[in-house]
């Protein structure tokens, strides 16, 4: 298990070669790659992505990091064009072969919202189908995401729809956020997934009302018993955080100090997991 962060902040206003550097003193030992822009979502630019992976592959190894998974940009809107004439598919596609050359195992892509009275899980099953030859291609899985305001709110749905596309190129994101805010403890929700499913998490705190992606312990969330969870599930995983919220309104000049702190929050959940581990044992 390594502990890693999303980057895009950082990455927007220091740039990339400073990102990493500074990730790696904070005592961060993996990147979660952001493909995808806060708020709406829209991608990076991903044009010439080819050279631009080659670029992030050779700062991670000079900052001694690795990129553990990613998020692929979410720009698709229902009722576009599912394929690569379409920027927005495109882009997608593009980040899975961007993250398989950095080196990442996962990247979590986003289902599709759709309007009422159209099948959601039809239309996404479609969606990620037609992802699917794309991360066998390129040797990446992809995280299907317990989104808010989507049929993935219950564990039983999140699997059931693993289950259906049945192929080793899927696996699941739990953010435990999310699950909170649906009413579900996140410890419950992990506990509620098939065996091996959850291939990577969104580590992240709330008041149990909005998504608020703050640093674990700012919210309500019971760490002890989501640690404990992730130990009994079985999670191979990293300790991923998604703490996007945390540097709202935030002067940048305290960015580095909150990173600092981040990873030693981050630290302590793995000192955790590993004490727990070791009690199981």
């Amino acid at each position: 298990m390594i502990l890693s962060m999303q980057d895009f902040h950082f990455r927007n206003i220091y740039g990339q070669e400073e990102t990493f550097k500074m990730y790696k003193n904070a005592g961060f030992e993996g990147i979660d790659f952001s493909f995808n822009m806060l708020g709406n979502g829209t991608a990076i630019d991903l044009d010439n992505h080819i050279e631009k992976a080659n670029e992030s592959k050779r700062l991670l190894n000079k900052y001694g990091l690795v990129c553990n998974q990613g998020h692929a940009p979410f720009s698709l809107k229902y009722g576009e064009e599912l394929s690569e004439g379409n920027k927005n598919f495109l882009d997608v596609v593009k980040s899975l072969e961007y993250a398989s050359i950095i080196g990442a195992k996962r990247v979590v892509v986003h289902a599709i919202k759709v309007p009422m009275g159209e099948d959601f899980i039809t239309y996404n099953y479609k969606y990620y189908k037609l992802l699917e030859p794309y991360a066998k291609k390129f040797g990446v899985q992809i995280a299907v995401e317990n989104l808010l305001n989507s049929k993935f709110w219950l564990p039983a749905k999140l699997s059931g729809f693993i289950k259906m596309l049945d192929s080793e190129a899927f696996c699941a994101c739990v953010d435990v956020g999310h699950a909170a805010i649906v009413g579900i403890e996140p410890e419950s929700f992990i506990s509620g997934m098939d065996k091996g499913m959850i291939g990577c998490i969104h580590m992240h705190d709330t008041d149990g009302q909005l998504d608020r992606h703050w640093i674990p312990y700012q919210g309500n969330h019971n760490w002890e018993q989501i640690i404990r969870s992730l130990v009994e599930y079985g999670f191979k995983g990293d300790m991923n955080l998604e703490i996007i919220h945390s540097f709202d309104n935030l002067p940048v000049d305290l960015y580095p100090a909150l990173l600092d702190y981040t990873a030693k929050v981050g630290k302590y959940l793995m000192k955790k997991f590993i004490e727990i581990e070791g009690e199981n044992k």
